[in-house]
């Protein structure tokens, strides 16, 4: 037999000075299954990679590919992605805590102060305590953008700013302070946010921390005053709708988008393809609406309600304007038991109400005359819930999802101008003007009562 007076390399082997013996044979064919477990290995790595880097850029990416990626693999396919991607987020902001990489700051970058004041009902008007009233003026802010109100360009991406707090001296109108979930200095104490032009406060925000297993989110609420302020309701250009069905047209009409006029606005509900909940506006019925359904109803006097179609609504009533969105958070003071079972098909035939998400809300205290808007990252439903009824929402129900959508903004004026200013900085900084142009979304938006 010969003899090899040097190694043979045997894929990741060399054999070593001998005979050429068998083994080389079974050397042989081994091979090729250890390199394809190595190429397996390195495939999976790359897929895990990628699935992180593609879970960290969600918010940013996820309006673009989600539509294009529902028409290629089907609306539950999606959802069973976009319920990976959002449980891969969770886990990294978990990790982010417990390292100490991030910790629970105040949402708004300002320090909040108690605003004195009797320990009313939330929704209570106080008669007025002080004679010297703050102005818009006097509550700068940071723009974002500045945009002419008749502008029909594009949105574009804007990097956040802070909001600089608001006088700790309002007028007229007063809410008690919600008691806190956790620690965080600031919480539950509300602050002047936006202001008629007499000076006259006519919302707060506050934030709240209602997860104790998620000590990092945060929910930001929006407390309006509907007796000195009207809501209004946009149907988008694209949704909801269905194939050949009407539409709306995605704008806020030229005659409430002035300076000083609109104060606010705020996202609407689901795609259609996601529960086919109803809607109308202006006339323009998109979807029809569905029994037991929770619903926001717009009265032709201004009025506003949120209830359970069918129990509360009917279709022959004297609307505005309606919008329908999975079920009832909150139902007389009441949180749906169907909070807590988590099942797709109710909370809107993509995620379960146990998924943890940006999710946003709306709720109205039990007079009807304070309407709250809500949105926080990392939220599973019942912690969504709890945080509706400890700040005052009698009747509540969802808004949309996703970082993508779950959306407000303040309308500042700056030069004259609106300019948009997003309520959560971090979270909300994408298309942070889109409501001051074509949306293809519907929306809310937040005059002074005239």
């Amino acid at each position: 037999m010969a003899y090899w007076n040097a190694f043979y390399d045997c894929g990741h082997y060399v054999l070593p000075y001998g005979k050429l013996t068998p083994d080389f044979i079974t050397c042989e064919k081994k091979m090729p299954k250890q390199k394809k477990r190595w190429i397996v290995i390195g495939i999976v790595l790359v897929l895990v990679i990628a699935g992180l880097i593609l879970a960290a850029n969600w918010r940013t990416v996820g309006k673009q590919m989600a539509n294009p990626l529902r028409g290629l693999l089907g609306v539950q396919a999606v959802a069973k992605i976009e319920t990976v991607i959002f449980k891969v987020q969770d886990q990294i902001e978990q990790w982010k805590f417990d390292l100490g990489l991030a910790e629970a700051e105040n949402p708004f970058g300002v320090a909040a102060s108690p605003i004195e004041g009797s320990p009313t009902p939330a929704s209570q008007v106080i008669p007025p305590t002080q004679t010297e009233s703050p102005t818009p003026t006097e509550n700068p802010a940071e723009p974002q953008s500045t945009v002419d109100p008749e502008s029909l360009a594009e949105p574009t991406a804007i990097p956040p700013t802070l909001t600089v707090a608001p006088s700790p001296t309002p007028t007229g109108w007063v809410l008690a302070n919600i008691e806190p979930f956790g620690d965080l200095q600031g919480e539950g104490i509300w602050q002047p946010y936006l202001y008629s032009l007499a000076g006259e406060v006519v919302a707060y925000r506050t934030f709240l921390q209602p997860d104790p297993e998620r000590p990092y989110t945060l929910v930001a609420v929006v407390a309006f005053d509907l007796t000195k302020t009207d809501l209004r309701f946009v149907l988008g250009l694209e949704e909801p709708s269905k194939t050949g069905g009407p539409h709306g047209w995605g704008n806020i009409p030229v005659d409430d988008m002035q300076p000083g006029k609109l104060l606010a606005a705020f996202n609407g509900g689901f795609i259609a393809e996601h529960g086919g909940y109803g809607a109308m506006a202006d006339g323009v019925t998109a979807l029809a609406g569905r029994s037991g359904l929770a619903t926001l109803a717009i009265y032709n006097d201004n009025s506003v309600r949120i209830g359970e179609w069918g129990t509360d609504f009917y279709v022959d009533g004297d609307y505005r304007a309606w919008r329908q969105n999975a079920l009832m958070i909150v139902h007389n003071g009441e949180i749906n038991e169907k909070v807590y079972t988590g099942t797709e098909a109710e909370w809107g035939a993509n995620l379960d109400g146990a998924t943890v998400t940006m999710r946003s809300a709306v709720g109205i205290s039990e007079d009807n005359s304070v309407l709250y808007y809500f949105a926080g990252p990392s939220l599973s439903m019942p912690v969504l819930a709890d945080a509706m009824v400890a700040a005052g929402a009698h009747n509540g129900m969802l808004l949309d999802i996703n970082p993508t959508h779950a959306h407000f903004t303040a309308m500042r004026v700056v030069d004259g101008k609106l300019t948009a200013e997003a309520l959560y900085p971090e979270e909300m900084d994408l298309w942070v003007d889109r409501y001051l142009h074509q949306w293809d979304q519907d929306f809310f938006y937040v005059i002074v009562k005239e």
